[in-house]
């Protein structure tokens, strides 16, 4: 599978912090159905287990580092999940692939974001690491990182887990 589409499924389960039409924030939990794209999950910026697992992700991002720069068979997928702005609004999105250039990372958006109108899919952006708010890579089909996916997974009912474990190609556990 190619790591678009890995993060096309990934991005099923996005994490979005901004308000919603009308200026009325969404609720947490509701998806928002896209047409040619992935859903979109939102959950409140002051969601306590999505802030622990941004801490998480952020406080462990020298694992990402020294697995991206010493890769190793059966280890792919890489992946970084930034937080973006636009005026008002914020969105946090999966970029790949993630490349490193004279110390400063990059990725490319490989789905559409929903509100942010700067940028459309297929841009390549700079990754300022405090602006990073997840990350994830595949090591021998198992998921490594990836703390914000784990939440909005955990946050699913039985039956809805179920379904989207058999949409990914690696475990998460």
């Amino acid at each position: 599978m190619r790591a678009s589409s890995l993060i096309s499924l990934i991005l099923l389960t996005a994490l979005s912090l901004s308000t919603g039409c009308d200026n009325q924030p969404p609720r947490s939990g509701e998806m928002v159905e896209r047409e040619g794209e992935p859903a979109i999950t939102y959950v409140k910026s002051d969601d306590p287990k999505m802030v622990a697992a941004i801490d998480k992700a952020r406080g462990s991002f020298d694992q990402f580092q020294t697995a991206f720069e010493k890769q190793q068979p059966g280890q792919d997928f890489f992946s970084v999940k930034l937080l973006v702005e636009d005026g008002e609004h914020q969105e946090h999105v999966w970029t790949t692939p993630v490349r490193i250039e004279a110390g400063k990372y990059y990725g490319t958006l490989d789905n559409e974001p929903y509100q942010i109108k700067k940028y459309v899919v297929g841009d390549e952006i700079n990754i300022p690491v405090d602006q990073i708010s997840d990350w994830m890579y595949v090591d021998d089909g198992k998921l490594v990182g990836g703390y914000t996916l784990r939440v909005v997974r955990d946050s699913l009912t039985e039956e809805q887990r179920k379904e989207f474990d058999t949409t990914i190609p690696f475990k998460i556990e």
